[in-house]
């Protein structure tokens, strides 16, 4: 539960810079095993409503993923990831957010990265 509730701050700290604001979270399945509970991830980009993330648009799921990917790294970091055309439903604006947030990273984690997109 302290990783978990370490993740989670640092998950709500990552939306809120990959979206520009907005809020985020996550919440472990209740009533179950914590080690076996579903994750729930709730968000709400600046101007929307919150909704599970299986209703946002590609590109807002794809920044929430990366969100909670890089609240992890914060939490407990890696010295070794691949990212896997993370970058493929973004625009240009959050391709370079995620450059940006990949390039702070680097001092501590080393990605390969699979990408058509020369900005990545």
């Amino acid at each position: 539960m302290t990783t978990f509730d370490a993740i989670r701050v640092q998950f709500q700290e990552m939306f809120r810079r990959m979206f520009g604001g907005g809020k985020a979270d996550v919440f472990l399945e209740e009533g179950a095993d914590v080690l076996e509970a579903g994750i729930e991830v709730v968000a709400r980009p600046p101007g929307k409503e919150q909704r599970t993330i299986s209703l946002l648009s590609g590109g807002e799921r794809t920044l929430t993923a990366v969100a909670l990917l890089f609240a992890v790294f914060k939490a407990k970091p890696s010295p070794f990831t691949v990212l896997d055309e993370v970058d493929a439903a973004l625009d240009e604006a959050n391709v370079r957010r995620l450059v940006s947030l990949v390039r702070e990273f680097t001092n501590v984690c080393q990605f390969v990265i699979i990408t058509h997109a020369k900005a990545t």
